[in-house]
């Protein structure tokens, strides 16, 4: 049979999930994430949903593909984990969808607070994060992973407390030394000269003072950031 083989992304996120979890794969598209964990013997279930039915298709023939029974994966249509009872997983995974549909999905599920997360927003990352910790979630660590010539930030998340965050670990996330994060230099890079460009743009208008204040000292941050990135690399 043909292995299955995932991209960076998905790879990524596939590695933090522990061995012998139950999985909820939220927006599963084709069920790669897990049909590929179930055919390595990784976890014990998996809960594949999506709020379309096209997707689901696409994952049914997935497992039929792969030999995947339905003892051990359910399909599902249904809006984030609204199908879902908080006894069938203990680990969730939502990929590839906006920070604020990822809040909302969490939001209806307040169950999530004791399942290890893994959150892989496409965009509004600061609103995610400000979000997680006003609701009783703690971000322990942020992966960079490239694709193609795009980075892409997986969150994995618990319940918790965390220190508040700057404007720009807001923007970013928390650095920690020692972590083992290879594209997080190139990743705070290229964020840097997405700023400088809006910073630029912004001085060429006439641009409110206050926000012109705020998208500076973002940038500033984000520079320190990066310095004390390079500080910590051997």
């Amino acid at each position: 049979m043909k292995e299955l083989e995932l991209t960076p992304r998905l790879l990524a996120i596939a590695d933090q999930v522990p061995q012998g979890a139950k999985l909820a794969d939220v927006g599963t598209d084709h069920a790669y994430l897990p049909v590929y964990l179930l055919l390595k013997d990784r976890i014990q279930s998996a809960v594949a949903s999506d709020v379309n039915q096209g997707p689901l298709e696409r994952g049914r023939e997935t497992t039929r593909t792969y030999g995947v029974g339905e003892d051990k994966i359910s399909l599902r249509i249904c809006d984030g984990l609204a199908g879902v009872e908080a006894h069938e997983v203990d680990t969730v995974a939502i990929c590839g969808m906006g920070g604020e549909l990822i809040s909302r999905i969490l939001g209806a599920a307040p169950w999530t607070r004791d399942a290890l997360l893994l959150l892989q927003p496409m965009s509004s990352q600061p609103e995610l994060r400000q979000w997680l910790m006003a609701n009783g979630y703690a971000i322990q660590r942020e992966l960079v992973v490239k694709e193609g010539e795009k980075y892409y930030v997986i969150l994995t998340v618990t319940g918790g407390e965390s220190a508040p965050y700057t404007p720009a670990e807001l923007f970013v996330g928390r650095q920690q030394a020692g972590e083992v994060n290879p594209h997080r230099g190139a990743y705070l890079a290229d964020q840097i000269r997405r700023r400088e460009r809006a910073l630029a743009g912004m001085k060429q208008g006439n641009p409110d003072p206050e926000a012109l204040a705020r998208e500076e000292a973002l940038l500033e941050g984000l520079k320190d950031m990066e310095k004390e990135w390079k500080a910590w690399q051997p």
